[in-house]
C-alpha cells in the first residue's frame, strides 16, 4: 500500500482515521452505524434540515430532557451542519461538501436521494471515488423496496419472532430492543468499513446497499437449513437451548428472574449449588440427551428449586461454580454492572453547557472515552464547516442563513475538524469489482458457536480465505441431538470456508497451527481468557512469529474485569444485557423471553467482524497487528445506545410496553386474525387516517379519545377493544395485501420458511442453495445481508466437512500435514454420538 496524501503528524490510533463521513441519517438505525463509525475514527458531521419552529431559547439549558437523550446516546462525537437540501442552493453546498468526503451514508427509502439531487450518480461528478451507503428497511429493489418499515414489521416478517413465544399456542414476541434498526446500522458499518478497505487498494468507491430485512435474515444462521432444507420448523423453546441443552431458559426466583443455561460439563456443580445431588443419579436427568427427552419434567422440577432463593443468590453461587446463570437485568441496572464499568462501557460526557450524561461505550475499544464530546445542538457546527471547508464568510453565510438555506447554530463548544488524508491508490480498473478481503487469510479456531462461526462467515462472505480449526475426532464435545441439526449449524455457520485438523493437545498439533499463524492475518477465537496462553498460541507469543496477525478474541465477559473468568452463554447475555426485561407476551407482561435467536451471541459476532475490518484497516496504516478483545456483554449494552442516557440520567424507567412503539404509537404489536394467525401493525399518527380506512372503521377519525396518539394512549384499553375484534374479520394474507396496497406498515408473523419464501427475500437473494457431502440435493443458507456495488458474481460455496483441507492447506502453507481423520458429516456426528453413549 502507497502511503497516505496527507500523513498524519502522528501515527494513527484508530481505523478510519482520515475519512470524512456525510450522515444524512435520522431515527435510529442510520445513526447508530454512523456512530460505530465515529468509534473507528472517522469524523462523522451530521448533515441536518433546517430547526421548526421558534429558535432555542439563548440561556443555556439546565436540564436533559427526554428526547435530547435519545440524541445523546447516538450523536456523541459528531459535528452538525444545518442545510436545507430542498433548495438548490442546499444541495449546492452538500456537492462541495461530498468533494471534501470519503463517505456519505443516508436512510431515506428509495428514491428520495435521487428526488433530492443527492444520489450516487449525481455526487459521482464531484467526487468519483466516493463511498455511499443506503440503509432502507428492504433495500433498494424489490417488491418492498418502498414499504414502509419498522422495526417489529421486519421482526415479524424475519421468521423469529415466530418462534419467540411461550408457547406454541401464545402470541409471536418482538424484541424489546429495536434489532432490525441496530444490527441494520452495524452491518451498515461493515459494509462501509470493507467498501473503504476496497477503496484503499483499487482507488475505486461503490455502493453499499443494506436491508433491515435483509439483516434479520441472516441471523436465522442454522435455523435456515432446519426449515428449509429439512423440514423442521423452529417451534417455540424457551427451556432448550439452539444445541438441545437443558436445563436452559428463564425461571423465577423468590425475587427476580434468572436465565440458565446448563451443560454435562456444569451439570455436577448445579446440582451441588441446588442441594439436589439425587439429580445426577436419576435416569431422567443424568446425560444431556436423557434431560433433553425428559425437559418438560426437569423444568417443573427447578420451577420449584429456584423459587426457594433470589435471583442475586443464585446468580452469585451458580456463576461461581462455573454454571451460565444470568438475572435477567433492568435497563438502568445494566450500567450499574461491575463488569459494565470496569469495561468502560458506561462512559459519562459534558456538553457545552455543563450537563452530563450517561451513554453507553465503545464495545471495541479503539476510542478514547476521555475524548468524548456529547452531540451537537442543531446546526451548532454549520459556520464552522462551511468556512472551513468551503472558504464562505460571514457575510455569505449570514445571506445563507437569511435565505433559509442554511441554519447556523450556537457554535460555543465546537471543535475543529481535523485534515482528512486516506491511502493513495492509483484506479484500478481490473480490480474496481472485487471483495473487500481478497488475498485475505482469517484462522478461525474450532468450535460451531454462533458468535465466532457467524463472525468468520461475514468475514468470508467479505472475500477472506477462512480456514476452520477444527479439533481432531474423538475430542467432539456433546454431540447435537441428531445429525440434522448438526447438518444445519455445519451449514448455516460455515458456508464458503474450508477446514483442517490440529490436535492442539499434542506438540505436533501446535506445531501446524503456529505454522498456520505465522502467514495468516487474522485468528478468530472464543476460548475463555488464559486457555491459549496455556498452549503457548496467546497473541505475544504468535505476534513474535507474525507481528501482522491481528487476534480477535470472543468472549461472554472479555478477559479484563470481575466477571472476566465466568462462562456464558447466550441467553444469560441477554439477561444481563437489559433487552430480556422488556421483552413479554402481551397477555403475560410479568414473565421475560429470550428472544428466540442466539442475539447475544450474533451481536457479538457482528462486532467482532466490526472490529476485525477495523484491525485490517488500521494495520493497513501503521503496519502491524494486534489483539481485539470482544465480549459478548459489551456488545449487548452497546444496543442500548440512546437508552443509556435516557434511563440512567433523564431517569426514565423502561418497562415491557408490547403494545406501544418506542415514541409511544399506537395501535401496535400483534393482532390475531380469521385464519388463526398473527400481524403486525405499527401505527403512528401519519396512518391513523388510513388505518381506520383499512379496518373498516371511519367513525374512528371522529372517535374523540382516538383522534391523537396523547389520547390514544390515555384510552389505550378502549382502542384496543376495538382494534382486536376488526382484525378477526380478515386472514392474515388478507390484512397484507390491504396493507401493502394502501403502503401501511403491517405484516404476516411468518415462519422461517415462509419468510426466505417471500418475494422480498427471494428479490434480494437471501434465500441460497449449498452443495453438501452428505445432502444429494444440496443445503439452503442464508444469503450475505450487505449488498456492495462492487461485488462480483459469486458461485455459492458449501460448507466444508471437517478436516477435509487440511493435506491441500498444509501444502498450500509449506507445511507438513498432521494426521486427519477425515469422515464424512453424519459419520462423524454418528460415531461421536455412539461414544458418548459409550462413556456415560
Amino acid at each position: 500500500m502507497s502511503a497516505p496524501s496527507e500523513v498524519p503528524n502522528t501515527q494513527p490510533s484508530t481505523p478510519l482515521s482520515g475519512l470524512r463521513v456525510l450522515d444524512l441519517c435520522r431515527v435510529v438505525s442510520g445513526p447508530f452505524g454512523s456512530l460505530l463509525l465515529a468509534d473507528l475514527g472517522a469524523e462523522v458531521i451530521r448533515v441536518e434540515s433546517l430547526p421548526n419552529g421558534e429558535p432555542r431559547e439563548e440561556t443555556a439549558p439546565t436540564r436533559l430532557s427526554e428526547d435530547e437523550a435519545f440524541n445523546w446516546g447516538l450523536s456523541r462525537n459528531k459535528h452538525s451542519v444545518s442545510l436545507n437540501l430542498k433548495t438548490d442552493e442546499g444541495r449546492g453546498l452538500f456537492h462541495r461538501l461530498v468533494a471534501e468526503a470519503d463517505v456519505v451514508v443516508d436512510n431515506f427509502r428509495p428514491g428520495v436521494t435521487k428526488r433530492l439531487g443527492i444520489d450516487r450518480e449525481s455526487l459521482l461528478p464531484f467526487n468519483p471515488s466516493i463511498i455511499t451507503c443506503s440503509l432502507t428497511g428492504f433495500g433498494g429493489d424489490g417488491p418492498w423496496a418502498t414499504m414502509p418499515a419498522y422495526d417489529p414489521i421486519v421482526q415479524a416478517m424475519c421468521g423469529t419472532m415466530n418462534y419467540t413465544r411461550l408457547a406454541p399456542d401464545r402470541p409471536p414476541v418482538r424484541w424489546g430492543i429495536p434489532i432490525g434498526d441496530l444490527f441494520a446500522g452495524v452491518f451498515s458499518a461493515i459494509g462501509v468499513t470493507g467498501a473503504v478497505i476496497h477503496r484503499d487498494r483499487t482507488g475505486a468507491g461503490q455502493h453499499v446497499d443494506v436491508s433491515m430485512l435483509d439483516a434479520m435474515l441472516a441471523l436465522n444462521t442454522y435455523r435456515v437449513p432446519q426449515a428449509l432444507s429439512f423440514g423442521q420448523e423452529p417451534l417455540p423453546s424457551p427451556f432448550e437451548g439452539g444445541q438441545g441443552t437443558v436445563p436452559f431458559g428463564n425461571f423465577e426466583c423468590s425475587e427476580g428472574w434468572v436465565a440458565i443455561c446448563i451443560s454435562q460439563r456444569m451439570w455436577p456443580a448445579a446440582a451441588q449449588i441446588m442441594e439436589r445431588p439425587d439429580l445426577l443419579t436419576d435416569d431422567r436427568f443424568s446425560t444431556g440427551p436423557a434431560r433433553h427427552a425428559h425437559r418438560e419434567e426437569l423444568v417443573e422440577l427447578l420451577q420449584g428449586v429456584f423459587r426457594t432463593r433470589t435471583a442475586d443468590w443464585w446468580q452469585e453461587h451458580l456463576m461461581d461454580a462455573g454454571v451460565v446463570c444470568g438475572k435477567v437485568t433492568r435497563v438502568a441496572d445494566v450500567f450499574k454492572h461491575p463488569q459494565v464499568r470496569a469495561r468502560g462501557m458506561s462512559v459519562e460526557v459534558t456538553d457545552e453547557f455543563g450537563r452530563t450524561a450517561t451513554v453507553a461505550g465503545d464495545a471495541l475499544k479503539f476510542s478514547d472515552s476521555t475524548t468524548w464530546r456529547a452531540p451537537r445542538q442543531t446546526g451548532a457546527d454549520t459556520a464552522m464547516v462551511l468556512s472551513s471547508l468551503l472558504g464562505l464568510d460571514a457575510a455569505e453565510l449570514g445571506r445563507l442563513a437569511s435565505a433559509g438555506v442554511i441554519h447556523c447554530g450556537d457554535g460555543r463548544g465546537g471543535v475543529p475538524l481535523v485534515d482528512r488524508w486516506a491511502p493513495e491508490a492509483e484506479v484500478d480498473v481490473s480490480r474496481q469489482v472485487g471483495r473487500a478481503l481478497e488475498g485475505t487469510t482469517v484462522l478461525e479456531m474450532n468450535g460451531d458457536e454462533p458468535s465466532k462461526g457467524f463472525a468468520a462467515q461475514l468475514l468470508a462472505d467479505l472475500g477472506a480465505d477462512v480456514i476452520r480449526v477444527e479439533r481432531p475426532f474423538g475430542q467432539v464435545m456433546e454431540p447435537y441431538p441428531d445429525v440434522t441439526r448438526e447438518a444445519s449449524f455445519r451449514a448455516g455457520l460455515n458456508r464458503g470456508k474450508r477446514s483442517v485438523v490440529a490436535d492442539l493437545k499434542t506438540a505436533e498439533g501446535r506445531q501446524f497451527l503456529l505454522g498456520l499463524a505465522c502467514r495468516a492475518d487474522v485468528m478468530l477465537d472464543n476460548y475463555r481468557p488464559g486457555v491459549l496462553h496455556r498452549l503457548g498460541l496467546d497473541f505475544e507469543s504468535l505476534q513474535s512469529k507474525n507481528d501482522q496477525l491481528i487476534q480477535t478474541s470472543i468472549t461472554g465477559f472479555g478477559h479484563t474485569g470481575p466477571w472476566s473468568a465466568f462462562p456464558a452463554f447466550d441467553n444469560a447475555i441477554q439477561a444481563l444485557g437489559g433487552g430480556m426485561s422488556i421483552t413479554v407476551d402481551h397477555t403475560s407482561p410479568d414473565i421475560p423471553i429470550r428472544w428466540g435467536n442466539p442475539i447475544g451471541g450474533l451481536t457479538g459476532a457482528l462486532f467482532a467482524a466490526l472490529g476485525t475490518l477495523g484491525a485490517l484497516r488500521l494495520r493497513s496504516l501503521r503496519g502491524r497487528g494486534q489483539r481485539l478483545d470482544v465480549s459478548l456483554l459489551d456488545a449487548q449494552v452497546a444496543l442500548l445506545s440512546y437508552r443509556a442516557p435516557q434511563a440512567v440520567t433523564v431517569g426514565k424507567e423502561f418497562l415491557p410496553e408490547p403494545r406501544r412503539g418506542g415514541s409511544g404509537s399506537l395501535p401496535f404489536g400483534v393482532f390475531r386474525t380469521a385464519d388463526d394467525r398473527w400481524f403486525t401493525i405499527c401505527i403512528t399518527q401519519q396512518f391513523w387516517a388510513r388505518f381506520c380506512q383499512a379496518a373498516d372503521h371511519p367513525e374512528w377519525l371522529d372517535d374523540p379519545r382516538f383522534a391523537t396518539e396523547p389520547l390514544r394512549r390515555e384510552h389505550e384499553e378502549a382502542l384496543y377493544a376495538a382494534v382486536e375484534p376488526s382484525f378477526l374479520r380478515r386472514s392474515a394474507a388478507e390484512w397484507e395485501a390491504l396493507f401493502f396496497s394502501l403502503k401501511l406498515p403491517g405484516a404476516m408473523v411468518l415462519s422461517v420458511d415462509e419468510a426466505f419464501s417471500h418475494p422480498q427475500a427471494v428479490a434480494r437473494g437471501m434465500r441460497i442453495r449449498i452443495s453438501d457431502h452428505d445432502v444429494a440435493a444440496g443445503i439452503e443458507v442464508a444469503g450475505a445481508a450487505v449488498k456492495f456495488g462492487a461485488a462480483p458474481e459469486l458461485a455459492p460455496v458449501s460448507a466444508p466437512v471437517p478436516g477435509g483441507d487440511t493435506t491441500l492447506v498444509a501444502a498450500e502453507f509449506g507445511l507438513d500435514a498432521p494426521a486427519a481423520d477425515v469422515k464424512a458429516p453424519s459419520q462423524r456426528w454418528n460415531d461421536a454420538a455412539r461414544d458418548s453413549d459409550a462413556t456415560v
